[in-house]
């Protein structure tokens, strides 16, 4: 007898852990362990349930068919993500407005790479050639940016990319600060 292929993807389908214990409702989703396992339906279902330490310790009966401890991490939610961009793309516009203003040629690099970085984050737009530079407008503030166009091959991305990023932390808004966020990826 040939089997179908949702017999075998029943079987082997275990859901994500759940985010309270089954027990006691205390929440899991905080950074840590706790124990996992599986149990069989009467119907030869995998059914999967979480428990906190506490409520672990505290059962008798051990009837399950697998059992693991689940590692957790906090991860921040999708909304908390989205802020996280929006610091990043402020703290970002903020360096790079700061270094284009300074007009110190030995910053060429840096700029390079950050308005190639705004432009990912759609917070610049590429705008063409001007005078042998690269045009950047900023669309929201409806300004143009001239950048050296530098050869790629003479940058090192690597030293420049850590100095962006150690000068940028400078840049990040404050939390009682409610800037307006640069257009572009928020999200």
């Amino acid at each position: 007898m040939a089997r179908l292929p949702n017999e075998r993807d029943s079987y082997l389908h275990v859901t994500r852990p759940r985010n309270a214990c089954l027990l006691c409702s205390a929440p899991l989703n905080v950074d840590g362990r706790h124990p996992s396992v599986i149990v069989l339906s009467d119907k030869e279902e995998a059914i999967r349930q979480d428990f906190c330490p506490t409520c672990w310790g505290r059962m008798t009966e051990k009837g399950y068919f697998s059992f693991w401890v689940t590692k957790r991490v906090n991860a921040p939610s999708a909304e908390q993500r989205r802020l996280a961009r929006g610091e990043r793309n402020e703290a970002l516009w903020r360096l790079f407005s700061a270094l284009h203003s300074s007009g110190n040629s030995d910053l060429a690099p840096q700029l390079f790479f950050l308005a190639h970085l705004l432009m990912r984050y759609k917070v610049l737009t590429f705008s063409g050639l001007r005078d042998g530079k690269l045009a950047f407008l900023h669309p929201k503030l409806e300004e143009t940016y001239l950048i050296d166009d530098l050869p790629i091959e003479s940058i090192d991305f690597l030293s420049v990319k850590n100095e962006v990023e150690a000068a940028a932390l400078a840049y990040v808004p404050d939390a009682d600060e409610d800037p307006e966020p640069p257009e572009g990826n928020q999200g």
